[in-house]
């Protein structure tokens, strides 16, 4: 999927969503919370060179398999059309194929964007076209996923091995340091998953059994899948790590199919699972919930990140969202009864964007 527009409408001060977004915010040099989720400067502040605008900008999606991607894609599409300085915002989709990923950030090199956004599907795989792509002048920013080494220009997002670190921290106290314990993750190969699980096993505690770990692909029907297999496998499992809400969705939709009691299980803001949770906590006494949001508005700052930078300004060599923990005392703040299950409750979007994406 390639996707272009044109854009000559004006940028909004402030972004829309269930909290609000702060206004006037200095990029690279305050911090930002919407709902607890904090994005931070880290490191040493980085300068652009200046360009004349307006400017053509691309965007290297990784792959567009669930509705996180569509809500972080909408997002994006809305501040760029409001954005004067951005004359034409390009969408490219690697539909989960690394080494399509890279012939896609080539592309754009070679059609002479400006900038380049990033959401990896390999943090190794590319790195050296991000570096080649920077040493030509381009600015690079990839985000939500990390890149290795320091050949682009910026990053926004999450630190993986942190946000795992804590989930598996939670995870382990609910199970009192003791259990067995099941892990899924996202793409086969994702660096993101690797950190975060990596993070996560360091938090466990001795008494902690993992019995293995499998990809999901994030998606809840592929998760519901894989958990049947590991529930044949293994017919005691007292916990359940994901890095992702559908794959912690699915994983327990599993369970109740094949009549077992619902356990702790992480995740993030997904509402499908918040919703699972409200329906089935008054009947599951061992079901647990410790999700740390994944906002999809942080593809926005990405943007302007790239938009500062082409103007010649500062910006934080990284931009570090931390967010904080959802669980069973404060689920209901994030909780979307109206809205799909596919919906993540960090978001810019109004319900009638959501509506529009889910189409309900």
């Amino acid at each position: 999927m390639t996707t272009y527009f044109h854009s000559s409408i004006s940028r909004r001060a402030v972004l829309r969503g269930a909290a609000g977004l702060a206004a006037g915010m200095a990029l690279g040099t305050r911090a930002f919370a919407q709902e607890g989720a904090q994005l931070a400067p880290v490191g040493a502040m980085v300068k652009g060179t200046a360009k004349p605008g307006p400017y053509r900008i691309g965007f290297s999606n990784g792959f567009s398999g669930n509705s996180w991607r569509a809500m972080a894609i909408a997002a994006l599409q809305a501040e760029a059309k409001k954005t004067p300085d951005i004359a034409e915002f390009i969408v490219v989709d690697g539909q989960g194929d690394i080494n399509k990923q890279v012939n896609d950030i080539e592309t754009l090199v070679n059609q002479q964007v400006d900038a380049i956004l990033v959401i990896a599907n390999s943090g190794s795989a590319v790195a050296p076209v991000l570096k080649s792509a920077t040493d030509e002048g381009v600015v690079t920013v990839p985000f939500n996923l990390p890149v290795d080494g320091e050949g682009w220009s910026t990053y926004v997002g999450t630190d993986p091995v942190k946000k795992g670190g804590a989930l598996g921290k939670w995870l382990n106290d609910a199970l009192g340091g003791k259990g067995k314990v099941v892990a899924l993750g996202g793409l086969p190969g994702n660096s993101y998953t690797a950190a975060g699980w990596e993070g996560a096993q360091k938090a466990f505690a001795p008494g902690i059994e993992v019995l293995t770990f499998k990809d999901a692909f994030w998606e809840e029907d592929k998760a519901k899948v894989v958990m049947a297999d590991l529930i044949a496998a293994y017919p005691e499992i007292d916990g359940v790590w994901c890095d992702g809400g559908q794959n912690a969705a699915g994983a327990m939709k599993a369970l109740l199919a094949a009549g077992k009691p619902l356990v702790p299980v992480t995740g993030d803001d997904y509402n499908g699972l918040l919703k699972l949770y409200k329906a089935e906590k008054p009947n599951q006494p061992k079901f647990d919930i410790g999700l740390m949001s994944e906002p999809t508005w942080q593809g926005i700052f990405a943007l302007r990140a790239a938009v500062s930078l082409l103007k010649g300004e500062e910006v934080a060599k990284q931009q570090i969202l931390t967010p904080s923990l959802i669980t069973a005392a404060n689920y209901e703040k994030y909780l979307r009864p109206d809205l799909p299950d596919g919906v993540f409750a960090d978001t810019s979007l109004t319900d009638d964007e959501l509506r529009a994406i889910f189409k309900s």
